[in-house]
């Protein structure tokens, strides 16, 4: 299984990073690490969490208010945005249309 990310989920994940790393120096690469190991979870077992909405897909990260919304399609898995828990439920539902 091949992993892709969509351009807005590559943006939210880079500016989540910046945010971070500007608020503590070595918050922002915690972040990624955490991001990164939330990813292989997916990877190594893909349709372990639930469809919460769709064909959609989430898995939390450790230790940041962050999910990783995300389909398998195709042989593909394909991430559609790194979304904070708090903020605009649902905005990443245009992505999961195409």
């Amino acid at each position: 299984m091949t992993l892709h990310w969509h351009a807005e989920a590559q943006i939210e994940f880079e500016e989540a990073a910046i945010y971070y790393e500007e608020q503590v120096e070595g918050l922002g690469e915690r972040f990624v690490t955490r991001i990164e190991a939330a990813a292989a979870r997916v990877l190594t077992n893909p349709l372990m969490p639930c469809c919460f909405d769709g064909e959609c897909r989430k898995v939390k990260t450790d230790k940041f208010p962050y999910l990783i919304i995300y389909r398998v399609k195709n042989e593909e898995l394909q991430i559609l945005a790194i979304a904070h828990t708090s903020r605009r439920p649902g905005y990443w539902k245009e992505r999961a249309k195409s």
